[in-house]
């Protein structure tokens, strides 16, 4: 009962204007498109019919008694596979995690980052929604708690609170991470409501007296908080602030609410709502999603989804139904990106090439300065498809092409023999060559990646990777390669070249050519 008055209330909607475009790589579950969406509860499978029945097995020709195993119910192990996207979406199996260890697969994905290649990021994500039984030392739940920590670290609330709601809760832990997820969307209401309901379903006091608080009941509040008080169950920031949220007074006396070094999500939205609300930008990116609702003003919600989007998030189109929301009123940073966004899109609609190919160049370098031309691309890039640029901005749009979905089908601008077109071309196509006409190591390791690995003179050691691999232990495998992926960037190019074999060999071609084209693009070009 408690389980289905929360998930069938929880409701991670963000307010930000969007137009619709295509559908984002991971529209199966809608979030980085239409991030407005009610998350409801889990639909039940639909009843197969019984297959007819087999044989009768043949009947024994003695009187001995088989043995017979016996152990209690809650003895027997339940494994469950649990995720967002089913195997037929991404392609892989079931058994992604089985062969390795918790503690294994919770470093690897505590330490990745993957947002300076978004083609790398994207994966992660599917890794993290994949339907998936757990690793050893994991049940379900705690498996389940990890991966949606690890999207939320990233801004990805709606679909972390989504795959919370696969399972039922089951335990404190549980229910305390989905209720973070409605406070940093600053939709808690609904939490509250099914913890007011049934408070056994936290240990946490200061949730507690927040929640009774918000459905009314004052006194019931005052008393909770008095005996957390007495009890010494609250720190001494939640005290201060769930005072000044129970006595108006005291929030106008109060001599310091100055934030905690490491706020938590109840403390921020006891902050907004004592009158005290606190900017996002120096927060984790996981507040920035609460300057997505119509209370932020306009800059605070440019800001926060062009935060977002790095983290591919939020859609594009999200973004860019924000640039093109109004007239900018100021100069300067983000303002200069949304007026530049505006003079591309008024472009657009006009048949002066020259104007559009100043449009197009100044908002690259704009919004290439804070790392948003795969945003422009996704936008843009299919509009200026047939469009009749010359120069630097034909060159743009070619490199544009090459960071959306359908690389393959861009076309070097004219005249042909540009090496470094030429080369990225061929990356595009899966048979890069002349590394050397693109320059750098970067482009030479690349290359490299993309063929055989010469036979060894002498016997070597398998790499850690193909150790994985022989260990049916793919999730991880996928997990260290693109750790060795980003280690490029950082010059260690051989990593580079070995994990974008080992990415191939396990058919993540399409990963791979979209990684080392946005490496080229965003970090080398």
């Amino acid at each position: 009962m408690r389980t289905s008055a929360f998930l069938i209330g929880l409701l991670l909607a963000t307010a930000a204007n969007s137009q619709t475009h295509e559908r984002s790589p991971l529209s199966a579950i809608d979030w980085l498109d239409n991030p407005s969406q009610v998350l409801m509860p889990r639909v039940e499978p639909v009843a197969q019919p019984v297959p007819p029945s087999a044989p009768e097995a043949p009947v024994s020709q003695t009187a001995s008694v088989p043995r017979v195993d016996v152990v209690p119910i809650g003895d027997v192990p339940q494994v469950l596979s649990v995720g967002l996207l089913p195997m037929r979406v991404t392609g892989l199996p079931e058994t992604l995690w089985q062969n390795s260890e918790i503690a294994d697969i919770t470093t690897l994905l505590e330490a990745l980052d993957a947002r300076a290649v978004p083609a790398l990021q994207e994966l992660l994500y599917t890794l993290l929604l994949a339907e998936a039984e757990p690793p050893h030392g994991a049940d379900a739940e705690k498996f389940l708690t990890l991966r949606a920590t690890r999207l939320a670290a990233f801004g990805a609330i709606e679909p972390a609170a989504e795959l919370l709601a696969q399972l039922p809760l089951k335990s404190p832990e549980h229910f305390d991470l989905l209720f973070d997820l409605t406070l940093y969307a600053g939709l808690e209401d609904k939490a509250c409501d099914a913890l007011n309901a049934a408070r056994e379903l936290t240990d946490d006091y200061a949730a507690q007296v927040f929640c009774t608080m918000r459905g009314g009941d004052w006194e019931q509040a005052s008393l909770l908080f008095e005996t957390a008080r007495a009890l010494n169950l609250l720190g001494g920031s939640e005290r201060r602030l769930l005072q000044a949220f129970l006595d108006p007074e005291y929030a106008e006396l109060a001599p310091n609410l100055a934030p905690p070094r490491n706020i938590s999500p109840l403390e921020f939205r006891l902050y907004e709502a004592v009158g005290n609300p606190l900017p996002t930008p120096g927060l984790p990116l996981a507040y920035a999603v609460s300057d997505l609702r119509d209370l932020a003003g306009w800059k605070a919600q440019l800001e926060a989804a062009e935060r977002l989007a790095r983290a591919e998030a939020v859609s594009s189109n999200v973004l860019l139904g924000l640039y093109t929301s109004r007239k900018p009123s100021a100069s300067g940073g983000v303002w200069e990106r949304a007026r530049a966004v505006q003079a591309l899109d008024a472009a657009l609609t006009g048949r002066d090439e020259g104007a559009l190919g100043r449009a197009l160049l100044d908002a690259h370098d704009k919004l290439s300065e804070v790392g948003l031309q795969q945003v422009l691309a996704e936008i843009y890039a299919p509009e200026l498809k047939g469009s009749k640029l010359t120069g630097a901005a034909a060159f743009t749009a070619f490199e544009m092409a090459l960071l959306t979905k359908a690389y393959e089908q861009a076309k070097p601008p004219k005249p042909a023999g540009n090496p470094r077109n030429a080369f990225l071309a061929s990356v595009a196509q899966g048979t890069p060559s002349g590394a050397s006409g693109f320059g750098g190591q970067l482009s030479i390791a690349i290359e490299t990646g993309f063929k055989p690995a010469p036979a060894p003179t002498e016997p070597s050691p398998p790499s850690h990777i193909s150790t994985l691999l022989s260990e049916a232990r793919l999730g991880e495998a996928i997990l260290v390669a693109m750790g060795d992926m980003l280690l490029g960037l950082e010059g260690d190019y051989a990593a580079l070249t070995k994990a974008l074999r080992a990415l191939r060999q396990v058919g993540l071609e399409d990963v791979s050519r979209r990684a080392a084209l946005q490496m080229l693009l965003r970090h080398e070009g």
